[in-house]
């Protein structure tokens, strides 16, 4: 009995053993082939824009200056051409598929689920039901919320203008909370008249049209102007400058003030770095994918702020306390 009961044990234990092994070896496996896997990120624009592809591309070159696996990347992809080269990637054999920005929504949802072995990502995404497609969000409203800040503090007139591209449901809750926010602060230091104009252009690239719109909005008195349109700002940009000192810019996603800190007053810096090291941590550890959506902000110091040499002394202290606070939750973005 005692020899039967000792092969017994001895015969659980090797069951037992089997089935560990078994579990970590494909854990293992799982982890190598996201490592062995190719990674590629697709942009409709250039860094040239000095904005959002910018902000991703210095990401994109940080990332893979520390690390030995490589993210690629394809830049200025017309929208013609999203879905071919969203095929070409998958035909190629890459394991994550990257879409930077929103644009890339529709075509990644058609092609998805013909290649249910890879991996898409859509930074600022909507929500899928898809199993291999997810959404990191960067919480942009986060972003304008600084920008707010800023804005409201140096506004003379309290009249505040806006360009954006798309007027897609992120863009928008992005400028409400901006344009929200700004206003208060203004209305607060004595512009009870402070208020904020708002334009689309339904483009990344038209920078003609970025210069037209601000042309109109310095005739109605805007001396803060906000551009979050890729390279549709540096018309923006070239407006101002052709009329120096009525209005000036608060940056966004890069480091604006480097251009012209005469004109940019202070830039809200996005860490794209940050972004993809998450990203690849996410993936080679097999967790990209176990949700459908990652926001990504304050809590991950994903923002930061560039001010220009005009920029001092009490501004900036407050400022920073404002970021502190953000990424402390003391503030509810949804009740500003």
């Amino acid at each position: 009995m005692k020899v039967q009961r000792n092969r017994k044990e001895y015969f659980y234990i090797i069951i037992v053993s089997c089935i560990l092994f078994f579990l970590f070896a494909c854990k293992h496996i799982s982890y190598t082939d996201a490592k062995s896997k190719k990674v590629i990120v697709l942009l409709s624009g250039s860094e040239e824009d000095m904005s959002w592809n910018k902000a991703n591309i210095d990401g994109i070159k940080s990332y893979n200056a520390k690390n030995d696996q490589r993210i690629e990347y394809i830049e200025n992809i017309a929208e013609k051409d999203f879905e071919r080269k969203v095929l070409q990637c998958a035909d190629q054999g890459y394991g994550l598929i990257i879409g930077a920005g929103a644009q890339f929504n529709d075509v990644i949802e058609a092609t998805a689920p013909q290649y249910k072995n890879t991996l898409f990502c859509i930074i600022n995404g909507s929500t899928f039901n898809q199993k291999n497609i997810v959404s990191v969000q960067i919480k942009e409203e986060e972003a304008a919320y600084i920008a707010s800040c800023i804005a409201g503090k140096l506004t003379k007139t309290g009249v505040f203008a806006n360009i954006a591209g798309f007027p897609n449901e992120p863009m928008k809750k992005m400028l409400d909370i901006y344009e929200k926010n700004a206003v208060r602060i203004a209305r607060e230091r004595g512009l009870g008249q402070a208020h904020c104009l708002r334009a689309y252009t339904n483009s990344w690239d038209n920078i003609d049209l970025g210069y037209k719109i601000t042309e109109q909005v310095l005739e109605e008195n805007a001396d803060i102007v906000l551009v979050y349109a890729n390279k549709v700002w540096q018309g923006s940009l070239k407006a101002l400058q052709e009329e120096p000192g009525k209005a000036s810019m608060i940056g966004i996603a890069t480091n604006q003030c480097s251009i012209d800190e005469n004109i940019v007053l202070a830039s809200v810096i996005f860490d794209f770095d940050k972004v993809y090291t998450w990203i690849m941590g996410e993936y080679k550890n097999g967790h990209l994918g176990k949700q459908r959506v990652y926001p990504l902000g304050m809590s991950q110091d994903l923002f930061h702020v560039q001010f220009s040499k005009k920029i001092q002394g009490q501004v900036i202290e407050e400022i920073n306390a404002a970021q502190k606070d953000l990424k402390a939750g003391r503030i509810n973005l949804g009740k500003e």
